[in-house]
Parts: C-alpha cells; sequence; structure tokens
C-alpha cells in the first residue's frame, strides 16, 4: 500500500533532482532490484503451487500453503506490473497509458493480495497453535473442521474493503493539443484520496500490527509447544513404566510441520516488523524525500517473504524436497 505514495511522488522528485541521484535510485532500487525478487517469487511460489498440489490438497496444511502461494504469486505479478510502470508511459495497440497514473492503480491491486498472504499466515499460525495447544482434540475444533470455509471469509473480507477504493478510480482521456496524442489516466476524485488514506491506515498500519502481534504469540507457543513435547518424548524414553496416556504429545509429522509454520512465522516477522514500524513512525507526518527512499527499501523487504518461503519448505519438509527433486531430477525417484 506504501508503493501508492512512493509511485505518486518519486517522479516528481525525480525532476528536481538535478544530479539524478534518486533517479537512478529508483531505476536500479524499484525496476532492477524489486522486480527481479518478484519474478523470483513468482517462480518459486509457481513452483510451491505445483508441490502442494502434487501432495494433495485435501490436506489442510497443503491447502493453507496453496493459498498463500497462489497469493503471493498474484501480488507479486501486479507489484511487477506496478513498478514497470514506472519506466513511462505504456502504448497497448493505439492507446497512450500515462505510467504513473496506473502505477498507483496496480499498486493498489498488489496490496489486496499482500494482505491477503498476511491474513493467510495469521491463520496458518493460529491452526498451529491450536494444534499445539490441544494436539488430541485438534481435528475436532472448529479451525480444522471449517478451513476452507475460513480462507473463503477472509478473502471476501479483504476483497469487500478493497472494492470501493478501486471503484472510485476514475479513468480519463486526455487529449495533447500538440502532439495530439490521447493518453488514459487517472482522476483522483475527493472520496479516493480519502480512502486510500483508509485503507492505507487501516490495513498498512494498524491491522498489519495486530497481525505482527498476534503471530508473534503464536511463534512464542509454537517453539513452547516443540519444547514440551521433546522433554515428554525424552522423559518417555527414559522411563518407559510412566504412563502418558494422559499427556498430549505432538506426532512426528506434527512436530515437523510445527517447526515449519514456526520459521515460516518468523520469516514473516523479519520481513514485515520494518515497514510496519515505518508506517508507524510517518504515520502522520507528511510524505518527504527520505519518506519515499525509505518506503522502497521496506517494501523490498516485505516482497522477501513470498520470494524465500520456498527454502523453509524445502527445508523442513522431507515430501516437498521429494517432490522438487522428482521434477528437476527424475532419476532421483528410483532412489528414493
Amino acid at each position: 500500500m506504501e508503493d501508492v505514495k512512493l509511485s505518486f511522488n518519486s517522479s516528481a522528485l525525480s525532476s528536481n533532482d538535478p544530479d539524478g541521484d534518486k533517479l537512478h535510485f529508483d531505476f536500479w532500487f524499484t525496476l532492477v532490484a524489486t522486480n527481479c525478487l518478484n519474478v523470483w517469487s513468482i517462480v518459486s511460489n509457481t513452483l510451491n503451487v505445483i508441490v502442494f498440489v502434487k501432495q494433495g490438497v485435501k490436506e489442510r496444511v497443503n491447502f493453507t500453503l496453496l493459498c498463500l502461494s497462489c497469493s503471493d504469486i498474484m501480488g507479486a505479478v501486479f507489484g511487477t506490473t506496478s513498478n514497470v510502470m514506472l519506466a513511462g508511459d505504456v502504448y497497448i495497440l493505439s492507446s497512450r497509458i500515462d505510467g504513473i497514473s496506473f502505477n498507483i492503480y496496480f499498486a493498489w491491486v498488489s496490496a489486496i493480495f499482500v494482505d491477503l498472504s498476511t491474513a493467510i499466515t495469521v491463520f496458518i499460525a493460529v491452526e498451529r497453535c491450536t494444534c499445539v495447544a490441544r494436539p488430541l482434540h485438534f481435528n475436532s475444533s472448529f479451525i480444522a473442521l471449517h478451513t476452507r470455509g475460513i480462507i473463503l471469509v477472509i478473502s471476501v473480507f479483504i476483497l469487500a474493503n478493497y472494492i470501493p477504493l478501486l471503484a472510485t478510480f476514475a479513468f480519463y482521456e486526455d487529449l495533447n493539443s500538440e502532439t495530439n496524442i490521447t493518453i488514459f489516466k487517472i482522476n483522483f476524485s475527493t472520496i479516493n484520496i480519502q480512502l486510500q488514506q483508509c485503507n492505507d491506515f487501516l490495513f498498512c498500519t494498524f491491522l498489519a500490527g495486530i497481525c505482527l502481534i498476534c503471530v508473534f504469540v503464536c511463534a512464542i507457543i509454537m517453539y513452547r509447544g516443540l519444547q514440551k513435547s521433546s522433554k515428554v518424548r525424552r522423559s518417555t524414553h527414559e522411563n518407559t513404566k510412566k504412563d502418558n496416556s494422559q499427556v498430549a504429545v505432538l506426532s512426528n509429522k506434527e512436530r515437523r510441520v510445527v517447526k515449519m509454520i514456526f520459521f515460516l512465522a518468523c520469516l514473516y516477522m523479519v520481513s514485515s516488523l520494518p515497514r510496519i514500524s515505518f508506517c508507524w513512525t510517518f504515520a502522520m507526518n507528511e510524505v518527504g524525500p527520505l519518506y519515499l527512499v525509505l518506503s522502497n527499501i521496506f517494501n523490498f523487504a516485505t516482497v522477501t517473504y513470498g520470494a524465500f518461503s520456498i527454502f523453509i519448505y524445502f527445508a523442513f519438509s522431507l515430501r516437498y524436497r521429494v517432490i522438487v527433486l522428482r521434477l528437476f531430477l527424475p532419476t532421483s525417484q528410483k532412489k528414493t
């Protein structure tokens, strides 16, 4: 969501930069570095989708991670489209589209999927916490029985909050009398600007902070649950006569899943904490050059969540590794 402010103001600032430092920074950092990371996010999450489908989406973990990967793909696609618009106007058939105007529009579309990924991450963390806290009753819990319905409700809620904003973007044709070229631009009405500011505070600052706290608490619960499960297993091996029938112990499979989600939650916190703190700091301040530069950097950090999640899946999921190796090394199928 901060891309909106970044894209709208960086062009104006670049034109007043005699040395071109700001323009070079926007080019190499936004158009090159961030887009390269977005492209990698698209490729890696496409691989995630293939693997999770092969594993079977009937399993709750595979389904939720599949939804997360799909959301990351869409966020990276529209994020790349938004950044490319910074390079200048775009020609589609015989029409010319103002790059900066549509950069703002696609940045908000990308923000939908960024927020969706955040919400799905929170749900996954809460689900695993429920598994850690009540392993004997988890499969019969509400959150386990209605996983698909909860994901659907989350998606509808986020989309419903962005529809009014996207609907108030007014597209119009601007005819240049000197060049006789028609350019499609976006007119920012008062209600549209107010909705942008409202969504920016609600999702990027307020709800994002709540989600970060929730994921942090869930990460602590998962970590302590893993420690407790390890102690119970050690005590069971040391004293086989001890009755542990009433002790809640995670299975080996559940432990691996919880460990994977724990590190996924840590990745989310590391990638989003700087940006959320930055949004809180500048929430009531005017946008200036420092704001725009830092916004660029912290938005880059946010993209790392979707781009690097593949390494966590590969490191902590044996089935994931086996399927990936079979896809790229067919001969490994015989060995496994």
